[in-house]
């Protein structure tokens, strides 16, 4: 009898433990159910705010067909909320580097390719030795043979000249060495235009003339490079220009090979 009694109680005791389980359970897996739905309730709502906000259109060139939009909207369903910021921001991102490539097709490059206030001094005052020795071997020569006045007024014929002279010398290096003078051949400079694969007539009469003629007239102007993100002073943003360090662009081309 004892038996039987004591193994009653047994049963009764596990009865009681698995009801107590059962229950335990069936709280864990409604709270479950009620963070899944809160979760897809937010998945929602941030899906309705991305529609309307930042729907992500088609380009010209790939239109989406149905099948890809509806596999989008599955993908995007299974996101959590941090994926969707990311992919946001991924796309804005990916948008405006496109906007770039439109408003500069070549020579676009990481802002520390891009050559400094300090560098581009330097060989600016290498190139001004070289044009004031012509300016002593040639044009004052000329003028003492001729026996013309050295008049250094605005719009005298030997300041003329001089400027001339400086003009040319700028004008007609860059012209032959794509993008080089004597000064940036010795820092490893070139510049680049971001519309022309090789630089124009045009380019180099925009910059090397007209705005290096600015340039002469206003020196201070060429503080621009030390606060702007390409380093480009008022003749780059003229011809859409800029002055990069080769030797950075050849080493970055022998690591990709």
């Amino acid at each position: 009898m004892t038996t039987t009694l004591e193994n009653k109680e047994q049963d009764k005791a596990k009865k009681g433990d698995t009801k107590e389980l059962d229950l335990n359970e069936l709280k864990k897996s409604l709270a479950q159910e009620e963070a899944e739905l809160e979760r897809l309730k937010r998945l929602k709502r941030l899906k309705q705010q991305e529609e309307k906000t930042s729907e992500i259109s088609p380009t010209e060139d790939q239109p989406m067909d149905d099948s890809k939009i509806e596999t989008d909207k599955h993908e995007r369903k299974n996101m959590s909320p941090q994926e969707l910021r990311d992919a946001r921001r991924y796309y804005w991102q990916q948008k405006q580097k496109e906007e770039e490539r439109k408003k500069k097709p070549y020579n676009h490059f990481p802002s520390f390719f891009y050559a400094g206030f300090w560098f581009r001094l330097f060989a600016f005052i290498i190139d001004m030795i070289l044009i004031w020795s012509i300016n002593r071997l040639v044009v004052q020569t000329i003028f003492l043979l001729l026996r013309l006045p050295l008049n250094d007024n605005d719009f005298s014929a030997y300041s003329l000249s001089k400027l001339v002279v400086y003009l040319l010398y700028f004008v007609l290096l860059t012209k032959a060495t794509n993008g080089q003078t004597v000064g940036k051949i010795i820092f490893g400079l070139r510049l680049i235009s971001f519309k022309e694969e090789q630089l124009s007539w045009g380019t180099v009469l925009i910059r090397e003339c007209f705005g290096r003629y600015i340039l002469k007239t206003f020196p201070f102007i060429y503080l621009m490079v030390l606060f702007t993100q390409e380093k480009q002073h008022l003749a780059d943003f003229f011809s859409d220009t800029a002055v990069v360090s080769e030797n950075l662009i050849r080493a970055s081309k022998l690591s990709l090979e």
